[in-house]
């Protein structure tokens, strides 16, 4: 599914106005049904319990998104419902099409209560807290700077009622751009967005006041939606099913793939397996480690259908530079690599990374200790002979940015774009909601995982796991889309077996499998669809 940036909206809905004569107060007008049928579904959940009321609070600010609660408030007192619409603006101040509206429900005798100071706050709590659902349409996405003052009170107020909140658009207070709080935020418990959704309500912190979030159609031509130059792409499984064509009847392993990692050192061998068996899990035809020496007999007992390749070591245990010609000479038979888990950062260790990612002939998936190796000299990126995935989490994203983590979690949007810009690679910025960026690409929003994966072991599983749909053919962004999508499918599937608190790295890769049969047969998997969209990576 596209997702846009508000701008791109904004210019959405400027041609479906301009271009193709769709007024704008048709456009606000189905906005408005789309709310209104989201407070009656949450009045059908309530209204048997017989103490609640059916009344219904609107806070309305003065522009579009103000004018989408007005038609609302309309639409819910033709439903029966008791409305009063608390305005937190000067009702002069409202314009255009919000006008066309304010005017309709003062006609209809809604009651129109102005918000100007703390008083009037108090004098709205009673109706308020009778309500069985507020509605929030203070601020659309168009909000810049940060919420303050008596706007940031009102902001409270309603999170403070205790109702449900229906937010239109966005809730008040979140950057559609970031998902940033912009100095306080409406809770919502459904959050009705126009058109296509936007990226802060699928970004952290701004998913996590979002509520579920529901896509209206209100009206906008259909060319308009399937020309737009969308900047991201929320992963689902009609993406993520057409990354992949059925096998042929004769086919065999050496049509799927075969991966080289390169991982391990002294202590660190879990690294190397956990890689290796979510790549041979995803579907690759032949996997080997290339292992230090000096562990290949430890992880010939690891592991059964991953095979070994025993490479020169430094003497504390690590890969030394003299593995280099080793490697790449294997690296030629092979058709992904992928490097860093559990390497070590031992100086000769590096510099074997920062040489064999020049100078790889197939495409190399990045992660952990390589990308420690890298993180001094990240241009180094650039001069790589064949494409390039690295899979940072915010602290090695900040390394490689040379900025800090908190700056990289800020804005986790502008960050993958610009390492993508940067490094001319494809860029998997891990965490809560994991971003993928690739070259003319737009940046795929994975909604899949949950809070029980970050825990060892997990990205060195997502490593392999991409490093084999790459082998298998997949194009660079379609192997990270895919591998994450799937990856934080089989989390959340072994989280509903096993509980977030026990789950460990192995547990996700069982369920691998399970993963694959959702994302590409269509099966069901009573409920987890719901938790993939709401969860966490």
């Amino acid at each position: 599914m596209k997702v846009v940036s508000p701008s791109t909206m904004r210019e959405i809905d400027r041609r479906a106005i301009e271009d193709f004569g769709v007024p704008g107060v048709v456009l606000m007008e189905n906005a408005s049904r789309e709310v209104a049928a989201a407070v009656w579904r949450i009045w059908e959940r309530v209204k048997d319990n017989r103490r609640i009321p059916p009344k219904v609070a609107v806070f309305c600010g003065r522009g579009n998104n103000g004018g989408d609660g007005f038609g609302a408030a309309r639409h819910l007192a033709n439903m029966g419902f008791e409305v009063r619409v608390f305005v937190a603006a000067d009702p002069t101040e409202i314009t255009g099409d919000a006008a066309v509206n304010f005017e309709i429900v003062r006609r209809m005798g809604i009651p129109v209560i102005p918000l100007r100071g703390e008083n009037d706050l108090e004098k709205a709590r009673g109706f308020y807290t009778e309500s069985f659902a507020g509605v929030d349409a203070l601020f659309g996405t168009g909000l810049r700077g940060e919420i303050t003052g008596f706007h940031r009170k009102v902001i409270e107020f309603i999170n403070e009622g205790g109702c449900p909140v229906v937010a239109v658009d966005i809730p008040s207070g979140i950057c559609g751009l970031t998902g940033k709080i912009l100095g306080a935020a409406v809770r919502a418990e459904v959050t009705v967005t126009m058109g296509l959704p936007k990226i802060g309500l699928l970004l952290y912190p701004g998913a996590s006041y979002a509520g579920i979030i529901t896509l209206a159609d209100i009206g906008l031509p259909a060319k308009i939606l399937d020309d737009v130059k969308a900047e991201g792409l929320l992963l689902d499984r009609q993406v993520i099913s057409c990354y992949f064509k059925p096998y042929a009847p004769d086919a065999h392993k050496g049509d799927f793939g075969r991966v080289f990692i390169i991982a391990g050192s002294k202590g660190m061998t879990g690294a190397a397996v956990l890689a290796g068996l979510g790549a041979a899990r995803c579907g690759a035809g032949l996997v080997t480690l290339g292992v230090p020496e000096g562990l290949n007999d430890i992880l010939e007992v690891k592991v059964t259908e991953v095979m070994t390749l025993p490479l020169p070591q430094t003497p504390a245990g690590s890969l030394s530079i003299k593995a280099l010609e080793p490697a790449l000479e294997f690296a030629r038979k092979c058709d992904a690599v992928a490097m860093g888990p559990g390497l070590s950062r031992h100086e000769e260790t590096a510099e074997f990374v920062k040489k064999f990612v020049t100078e790889s002939p197939v495409p190399v998936v990045i992660d952990a200790d390589g990308l420690n190796a890298l993180s001094e000299y990240p241009g180094m990126l650039k001069k790589a002979k064949a494409p390039v995935v690295i899979t940072p989490h915010p602290g090695e994203m900040a390394r490689l940015l040379s900025i800090t983590a908190g700056e990289v979690q800020e804005n986790r949007w502008d960050a993958v774009r610009e390492a993508c810009d940067r490094f001319g690679c494809t860029v998997v910025l891990k965490g809560a909601r994991t971003l993928v960026a690739s070259p003319d690409h737009p940046v795929s929003i994975n909604p899949t995982g949950n809070p029980g994966m970050a825990t060892g072991g997990s990205g060195d599983v997502l490593t392999g796991m991409i490093a084999a749909l790459a082998a298998r053919g997949l194009k660079c962004h379609e192997a990270a889309a895919a591998g994450v999508y799937l990856h934080g499918l089989a989390g959340d599937l072994a989280a509903r077996e096993k509980g977030e608190i026990p789950l460990i790295a192995g547990d996700i890769i069982d369920h691998i499998h399970e993963a694959f049969k959702y994302a590409l047969e269509g099966e069901s998997l009573n409920g987890c669809e719901g938790q993939a969209h709401q969860g966490r990576d």
